[in-house]
């Protein structure tokens, strides 16, 4: 089972993402008084990325923007709002990702860099290191199909850049699965899009993109990492009772 391969990972598509002057972006911003674990955060953005994108990429409003992103950019960056500003963020279109039941990422519809909310342009970077979240257990109760998210543990990033590199893995997993196993797809999103966050790196990191069918993330090399950089595989959503043996044995996040 290959990895799947994504036009957007090409070199060349990658040097053009770095190279745009004017970019469109998807924002992600995470409420800055938050109680999530990183595991629990990091599925709330991935949750939220996929949200905003079926609720509003069909949108005549939002389909242009989308379409644009997605061919030139599929750039995402990652902002954190306090409690004054967001209830302001929660109001601008978008889907939301939660965590014991409270939202804490709002993840809005491409725009140009250029033309962003004035908001948007005072919200600060969100930067945690990953020791500033609690480090609690990640309830993994569901009986569906899940879909697992593998950070390459040899990648070191903090939150803000682990927030924006797995929303470009659940979709990167939609595009290469959803149509060719769309009744799962179906499944997984009628049960509440569940998804757990596990680490690798070495042999199991490699052997995973042999044996799973999976997305990978490539990095472009704007920020934290190096260009090229390996972050994120997604695997197509199967009952936990269907994972190999190897996924089973992959240390949380």
């Amino acid at each position: 089972m290959p990895v799947y391969e994504h036009d957007k990972d090409h070199p060349e598509s990658i040097d053009a993402r770095a190279a745009q002057d004017d970019p469109w972006v998807m924002y992600l911003v995470v409420r800055k008084e938050h109680s999530a674990s990183v595991a629990a955060l990091l599925v709330a953005a991935a949750q939220a990325t996929f949200d905003v994108t079926a609720r509003f990429g069909d949108d005549p409003r939002y389909r242009d923007a989308f379409a644009e992103w997605s061919s030139r950019s599929f750039r995402k960056v990652c902002l954190r709002a306090n409690e004054k500003d967001w209830p302001k963020v929660r109001a601008l279109d978008g889907g939301e990702g939660v965590s014991d039941g409270v939202a804490v990422v709002h993840a809005l519809p491409p725009r140009r860099k250029s033309e962003r909310e004035k908001l948007l342009v005072m919200l600060q970077a969100y930067t945690a290191n990953l020791a500033e979240l609690p480090t609690r257990a990640f309830p993994e109760t569901v009986d569906g199909p899940v879909m697992v998210f593998v950070l390459n543990a040899a990648v070191p990033m903090r939150v803000g850049k682990l927030v924006a590199q797995i929303g470009h893995a659940v979709l990167l997993c939609a595009y290469a699965f959803g149509v060719r196993e769309a009744m799962v797809f179906e499944r997984w999103d009628a049960a509440g899009r569940p998804c757990v966050v596990r680490q690798a790196t070495g042999v199991d990191w490699a052997a995973l993109q042999r044996e799973e069918s999976c997305a990978i993330v490539r990095d472009a090399g704007l920020t934290e990492v190096a260009h090229g950089s390996e972050t994120f595989l997604a695997l197509a959503p199967q009952p936990k009772a269907e994972w190999s043996a190897r996924v089973r044995a992959l240390m949380p996040v």
